[in-house]
């Protein structure tokens, strides 16, 4: 792009239209290269940027069993620093966000004290690298972007995307001090502490297949990037097939057994453009 406003403003703008080259759909989301070039030299130079603290972070959450809201990553990231913006948006790697803090320095102590940590207990891990914008650009403050900075930006009222699918935390509340008892509750036990005590109904938390047969697909509307979407929001993919002799079947492999479990508990039965899946 000719400028960090106008990939800024494009990045945003994506986040809620689904862009398509040729027929298929394609992800857009922020390099760590300031500008594309085959010289070893600039390459070397670049390579140095990418390790250069910054005020802003691109944050990676994985294994998302709960939504993420702004609030909660502001509360999360708030107690090393002043967060002036946050943009989150959802990319084929998974969630993510930018975190803008007042200063570096904050930037730094926030990244050193929570990368790698867990947002609840046995899921929702920060995955935190600093970003190489010099500012974020937010023009709302809404579910998707904030700038605390500015609270008399307009909300830009648009339908809010479904949270049909996630288990409510319950009880779990994000960590609030760095260095606090972190209990190893495992994945099962995790979930159930979000149901009081007790696993949702229909999830045992004993299965150990990871791989899910869906049936019963819209061809016409359905491909592997929806279908990604769509179950990613149940834990992390790791791959998924449509069967091109019978393209109204796919295969979804979750990362554990769990994930799958609460796939299947959540999905089956749902109507998928028009259709109900069969899981």
């Amino acid at each position: 792009m000719q400028d960090i406003h106008s990939s800024v403003s494009a990045l945003q703008y994506y986040s809620g239209v689904q862009p398509s080259v040729r027929g298929r759909h394609v992800y857009m989301q922020f390099s760590s290269h300031q500008e594309l070039t085959t010289d070893q030299s600039s390459h070397s130079r670049n390579s140095d940027q990418e390790s250069e603290p910054n005020r802003i972070l691109l944050v990676t959450v994985h294994h998302v069993l709960y939504p993420i809201s702004v609030e909660i990553l502001h509360q999360v990231f708030k107690a090393y620093g002043y967060v002036e913006k946050i943009v989150k948006f959802q990319k084929s790697a998974g969630f993510q966000a930018l975190i803008q803090y007042q200063s570096r320095h904050e930037a730094v102590e926030a990244l050193a004290a929570l990368h790698g940590r867990n947002i609840y207990d046995g899921c929702c891990q920060l995955d935190i690298q600093y970003s190489n914008l010099c500012e974020l650009q937010v023009h709302f403050n809404n579910e998707r972007t904030r700038d605390f900075t500015n609270p008399s930006l307009p909300t830009e009222q648009r339908p809010r995307p479904s949270q049909q699918g996630f288990p409510d935390p319950g009880g779990l509340h994000p960590f609030q001090q760095p260095g606090g008892p972190y209990t190893q509750m495992g994945r099962a036990a995790t979930v159930a502490a979000a149901f009081g005590g007790t696993l949702p109904p229909g999830v045992t938390g004993t299965n150990e297949r990871c791989t899910l047969i869906v049936s019963n697909l819209n061809t016409d509307k359905t491909n592997e990037d929806k279908l990604f979407n769509l179950f990613s929001l149940y834990g992390n993919i790791v791959r998924i097939k449509v069967l091109h002799n019978k393209p109204d079947l796919a295969l979804v492999e979750m990362a554990d057994g769990l994930q799958a479990e609460l796939a299947v508990n959540y999905l089956k039965g749902a109507t998928l453009f028009g259709n109900k899946l069969e899981v």
